[in-house]
């Protein structure tokens, strides 16, 4: 894949309330930075401002939004060195969720702290879990009419050599979220993600009808050892709207969980309606409740964003030279590699700590 650079969220607003994956992620780091301090704002300039520093530097930076309010980021990671920076007011930054290897470092910034697990979006934020959560039960009563729309044993032996581009690797399986329900409705980044694929394969059909396809990809995928990035839906966490296979250049997109999928030249279109169970007829999307569930996410969208909107009011800025300063402290402690840190890890140490004063 050409992009080194990535935006995703670790965490999401869903019909199943706020969840999020960073913990998995915790497990293939060696360090990790929790911002402590500061307004979202002065949080996201500081995470903004090194991932420049370390794109500057050639390496690949996966920019995590919040879920919340994604103009805001909370977080990022650096793949090639396993190391991460986070949100010090994230729901998973706090103690006994890190694995005993990972080494956890705080860093204070400068102004008042503010973070999603701190209540800064008030009763709002409930309002819209509420709404969302009542958006999750009519996607499943729209995915349950009918019973299971396509015969899976069809399904799953053409989606087992459907793609051909897998070749052996490291077997890897990372969980992200491509969207999330946020301030002004449904965001995502799946055509950002899966645009500089060389190939996209994109599913369309009944609802649920793709998770069969999506599940013996990802199946096949693991079994050859090819890393995989497993995007989950932002409506039911439990189905994958988005697989990459990175190595591969491939993706491929599941239009039947609740997400239209905009088309790009070149995709790989499957309608699925060619495979439905005989007997079960064409399953057809009940407009009504389509609607219902559109205009819940719509709501939640408008209650988020009236609740953020102070968060980008009044914000004060710490002086550039001092948020630039702690920005190239951390690029430094990243970007050495292990085997200097492993020669100097005094130096090393001593430097990481200097960031924390």
């Amino acid at each position: 894949m050409e992009n080194n650079n990535r935006h995703l969220f670790g965490s999401a607003l869903t019909g199943r309330g706020f969840v999020s994956y960073w913990r998995s992620h915790f497990e293939d780091f060696r360090l990790l930075y929790l911002l402590n301090g500061g307004t979202p704002a002065v949080q996201s300039l500081t995470i903004r401002l090194l991932g420049l520093a370390l794109a500057d530097r050639g390496f690949g930076v996966n920019y995590f939004h919040r879920a919340e309010y994604p103009r805001f980021l909370e977080g990022l990671t650096v793949p090639s060195r396993a190391a991460g920076v986070l949100s010090g007011g994230h729901p998973c930054a706090r103690e006994g969720v890190f694995p005993p290897h990972l080494e956890v470092l705080d860093v204070a910034l400068p102004g008042a702290p503010g973070g999603l697990s701190e209540g800064a979006l008030g009763p709002g934020l409930n309002e819209a879990l509420r709404l969302l959560q009542a958006a999750g039960e009519t996607y499943e009563r729209i995915r349950r009419r009918g019973g299971e729309p396509v015969d899976e044993g069809a399904v799953a032996a053409r989606a087992a050599g459907w793609i051909e581009e897998l070749r052996v690797g490291k077997p890897l399986l990372r969980h992200y979220f491509a969207g999330s329900v946020a301030a002004g409705g449904v965001r995502d980044f799946i055509s950002h993600l899966s645009g500089f694929c060389r190939k996209r394969y994109v599913l369309r059909g009944a609802p649920g009808a793709g998770a069969v396809a999506v599940r013996e990809v990802l199946i096949q995928a693991l079994s050859r050892g090819c890393p995989v990035d497993a995007c989950h839906s932002w409506i039911n966490p439990g189905d994958l709207v988005l697989l990459l296979l990175p190595e591969n250049g491939v993706a491929v997109v599941d239009g039947t969980c609740g997400y239209e999928p905009e088309l790009l030249p070149g995709d790989v279109v499957w309608e699925l309606e060619s495979n439905l169970r005989a007997g079960a007829g064409a399953l057809q999307r009940e407009g009504a409740r389509w609607q219902e569930l559109n205009a819940l996410l719509d709501e939640a969208g408008q209650i988020l964003e009236a609740s953020a909107e102070h968060l980008e009011k009044g914000v004060v800025y710490p002086p550039e030279e001092e948020v630039q300063k702690i920005v190239s402290r951390m690029a430094r402690a990243i970007a050495v590699p292990e085997g200097r840190r492993a020669a100097s890890a005094v130096r090393v140490a001593q430097e990481r700590r200097e960031i924390c004063l």
